[in-house]
């Protein structure tokens, strides 16, 4: 949240700025909102609707006019955002929640009037609700603990101790980040392929000690050369590069799972249109 956000949120109960996000959210995108919009989502009475846009104009004036005969408001000329994102992002990120969680286009929510939309189902990754609860305990009070792990590198599970200090995901699946005692380094375990857990003791190792978890890196982007300049353009475009190049910055650890997401694979050699991006350079983001 900036500087502006946040004096313009100052004082402001949670429940209240979800009221002003959602009459902002409408407005940006699907141009009005009215009183019902806000009652219908919130369960709120007619007066307290009416304090919340009376609320809005205060704190964002001039963004919004009334329309006496569609009896609706509308975003002004001189609309800007002042309590969410004007990112496309945050809209179709909505979009991908309702997709996941399967919701009916009617529910009451930021959306109003839903578009045709459909998302691509991930396949299920189950992770086993006792063994996240074990971890998040393991992680809060510094212990190690013995997990029975299937490590696709080893033919049948074995048992190993570990010390887990955080949670990391490469946008399909979860892992636990650890030190594991009998490699004596710091390394991902899928949560899913964690059979058992058992033997908690208290462990002297310490999270600080995981450089490559603490180190963020600056990795820079840019369109493959092999690419023709106007391939070159939408590409530039479709990842919101300036001057041919964008930064991505992320965790040392996680750099493995950001190539593979980029499809980088290091060693592989692929067509321009399979590999649209290549990393121009990797720097310490200090």
């Amino acid at each position: 949240m900036s500087k502006t956000q946040q004096q313009t949120t100052r004082n402001l109960v949670w429940s209240a700025l979800q009221r002003l996000q959602f009459i902002e959210f409408r407005l940006l995108w699907e141009g009005h909102v009215n009183r019902s919009d806000l009652i219908e989502a919130f369960g709120i009475s007619v007066p307290q609707s009416t304090l919340d846009f009376r609320e809005y104009l205060e704190r964002a004036p001039g963004n919004m006019d009334y329309d006496k005969r569609l009896r609706h408001y509308f975003p002004t000329a001189t609309f800007k955002p002042v309590f969410i994102s004007d990112s496309a992002e945050g809209y179709l990120s909505q979009l991908v929640a309702m997709g996941i969680s399967g919701e009916e286009q009617s529910h009451p929510g930021l959306i109003g009037a839903t578009p045709p939309f459909d998302v691509l189902p991930s396949p299920e990754r189950r992770v086993d609700r006792n063994t996240l609860q074990q971890l998040l305990r393991a992680i809060r009070e510094n212990l190690s603990l013995e997990i029975h792990y299937q490590s696709l590198s080893t033919a049948t599970p074995g048992w190993r101790r570990v010390s887990p200090h955080a949670l990391a995901s490469d946008g399909l699946r979860w892992h636990v980040r650890a030190f594991c005692h009998i490699k004596m380094e710091f390394r991902d375990f899928v949560l899913g392929r964690i059979m058992e857990m058992r033997d908690e003791q208290p462990s002297d190792v310490s999270a600080e000690t995981d450089t490559e978890w603490n180190e963020h890196v600056k990795v820079i982007i840019a369109p493959n050369s092999d690419l023709t300049a106007d391939q070159k353009k939408i590409i530039e475009r479709d990842y919101s590069m300036k001057r041919g190049k964008a930064e991505i910055v992320v965790r040392r650890s996680l750099l493995f799972y950001l190539k593979r997401r980029l499809g980088i694979e290091d060693g592989t050699q692929k067509t321009p249109a399979a590999q649209q991006v290549v990393i121009v350079k990797i720097v310490s983001a200090k």
